[in-house]
């Protein structure tokens, strides 16, 4: 039996899920933002802003699941989620979202570190890829003004546009903040530990900011929680130990 093997498949099914959701129909990011008509002429900017923010929120989601595979595995399974969406935003669609410098660029120096530890060992890999995630996490919470603007330059101070930019890139943050649990903390624990910060990325945005939260995500992540806790409490007894190479 895989320790913390429920909280594995179960976080592993609620990324999937929720990632298909959201790519299948970005416009339910909408319902977070009743007082703006996204079908109007006038709220186009806006509309640009959420469509875009709710791809990569759906890319960053199915991401976080695959490192459910652990390790290396896992880092390069969700890098290879993450770069097909740098291409299609940039090439594609022609843009700039994320910025190339320093988002793109630093994913291609942890790709890197992740191929210099699959050859030579060590840890590189996978603490270039925690501090990665983590540190433009909380970049992303901060809903710095400029991280809008700079990908989306029509985002002015006031406007809706910037209002959903920094709202969904709250969203962003706290899922990458994620990324960097699962990475340092194996399951059920690490599982346990994302969700939490899953949970209260959501209360913020609904306590403080007055967002309505849409009721599907809030039960997908109460299911999720309750299994992993499960698994920890119950079943697994904890983190899993560590593994020999």
């Amino acid at each position: 039996v895989i320790m913390g093997a429920l909280a594995r498949y179960t976080f592993l099914a609620y990324c999937v899920l929720r990632s298909v959701a959201m790519f299948k129909t970005p416009t339910l990011v909408y319902e977070m933002f009743p007082a703006i008509d996204f079908t109007a002429k006038a709220s186009a900017d806006a509309n640009a802003v959420a469509l875009a923010s709710a791809r990569a929120l759906a890319d960053l989601i199915l991401a976080c699941g695959m490192l459910t595979f652990g390790g290396l595995t896992g880092r390069f399974a969700s890098l290879l989620v993450i770069f097909p969406m740098f291409y299609v935003n940039h090439v594609v669609d022609g843009l700039a979202h994320p910025p190339i410098v320093p988002v793109v660029a630093t994913n291609v120096v942890v790709l890197l570190a992740n191929i210099y530890e699959a050859g030579c060992g060590g840890k590189l890999g996978k603490y270039s890829y925690a501090i990665m995630q983590g540190g433009f996490g909380l970049l992303f919470l901060t809903e710095a003004p400029d991280l809008v603007q700079d990908p989306f330059t029509f985002a002015k101070e006031g406007t809706a546009a910037l209002m959903v930019g920094q709202k969904l890139g709250f969203a962003i943050g706290f899922v990458l903040c994620a990324h960097a649990v699962m990475t340092l903390v194996k399951p059920p624990m690490g599982c346990v530990a994302a969700m939490a910060i899953i949970f209260l990325g959501m209360a913020k945005m609904a306590y403080v900011d007055s967002i309505p939260v849409p009721r599907p995500s809030v039960i997908a992540a109460t299911i999720c929680m309750a299994l992993c806790l499960i698994d920890a409490l119950f079943l697994s007894g904890g983190a899993e130990k560590p593994k020999k190479k």
